[in-house]
């Protein structure tokens, strides 16, 4: 049995024979190359860049903060960043971008269609990129044909994703001061109903003294010489009364009070996203150069015009070979 060699000299030999094969091939390639590069639509990346607020630091035990003087960041840590990444691939948020970025006059779909809606975002998913550093810094980055479109919805979304993570933390906080509002209301009914008794109950006994509920506070004076039937009952009702009104009222200031800060918390200058870089539109298009994709095709055509050679080669001496 014959057997067959092809080794590295018949390899390198092969080739010199076939090199204008090869070249013409390169060449085909690099014409190719260039023809993409004439027929391919030019796209266009706006990037934009931002750190994530520590929204402890915007609560209301922070900002009012009288005894635990704790110190916190001002910039989130991963969990924040975490929250942030969660709300940017979320549909909710995606959807609002397309809506206030008009994407249906710009891709020309319909977006109160099922399926132009469904297109539309799938065209968001397909061009947005968004990433976090080792530094707890995103960036957002987006791809279109058109720079300003690029840019404008990359902040776009940025803006989108501070309000969503804005909203996040001032409904709960809203909530609980409604919740603190209605208990005020109730408590304004329940000292207008006190006033009014007390009121009555002074007029009927002629008691215009302020009573401390305190007794030790009292100063009979005057009261102590009156001895009119009912008046000491008069006394203590009006003692009993007092003291549950001013308890609440003493409640509603504090309450108030709260009212107060919590709306200072929720308070829209306070920014959840810090914006470090804004997008602007690019001037130049991302992607390959001209350079890298001629030098691509180059490569490809001479790699694959080798192989191609190579190979057939091969076979033709194995077939040679008498079996």
């Amino acid at each position: 049995m014959t057997e067959t060699s092809f080794d590295l000299v018949d390899i390198i030999r092969t080739l010199q024979r076939k090199r204008v094969f090869i070249l013409s091939m390169t060449l085909a390639a690099i014409l190719l190359g260039g023809v993409f590069l004439v027929v391919r639509h030019t796209k266009y990346k706006g990037v934009a860049t931002f750190f994530v607020n520590n929204p402890l630091y915007g609560d209301r035990s922070t900002l009012f903060r009288s005894h635990d003087t704790r110190y916190v960041d001002y910039f989130g840590g991963d969990d924040d960043v975490d929250k942030i990444m969660a709300f940017a691939n979320s549909d909710t948020v995606r959807d609002r971008i397309i809506r206030n970025c008009q994407f249906d006059v710009v891709y020309k779909k319909d977006i109160n269609d099922a399926k132009g809606h469904s297109a539309l975002m799938g065209i968001f998913n397909t061009n947005v990129r968004i990433k976090r550093s080792e530094f707890k810094d995103v960036s957002v980055s987006y791809v279109a044909y058109d720079p300003v479109v690029a840019a404008n919805v990359a902040n776009m979304t940025v803006k989108v994703m501070e309000e969503t993570y804005r909203h996040y933390y001032t409904a709960m906080k809203m909530n609980i001061y409604s919740s603190i509002n209605e208990k005020v209301i109730q408590l304004d009914s329940s000292i207008d109903a006190l006033t009014d008794t007390l009121a009555g109950l002074r007029d009927k006994y002629g008691i215009y003294s302020l009573i401390s509920p305190n007794r030790r506070d009292i100063i009979s004076g005057d009261m102590a010489k009156i001895t009119a039937k009912g008046y000491g009952r008069a006394i203590e009702q009006i003692q009993n009364i007092e003291s549950v009104k001013d308890q609440l009222v003493t409640d509603r200031a504090n309450y108030i009070s709260t009212l107060n800060e919590f709306a200072a918390t929720t308070n829209r200058s306070m920014e959840f996203l810090k914006l470090i870089t804004r997008a602007l539109p690019p001037t130049k298009p991302t992607g390959a150069s001209i350079n890298t994709v001629l030098l691509l095709a180059a490569c490809l055509g001479a790699g694959f015009s080798s192989i191609y050679i190579l190979l057939l080669t091969y076979f033709r001496k194995l077939n040679s070979v008498v079996r």
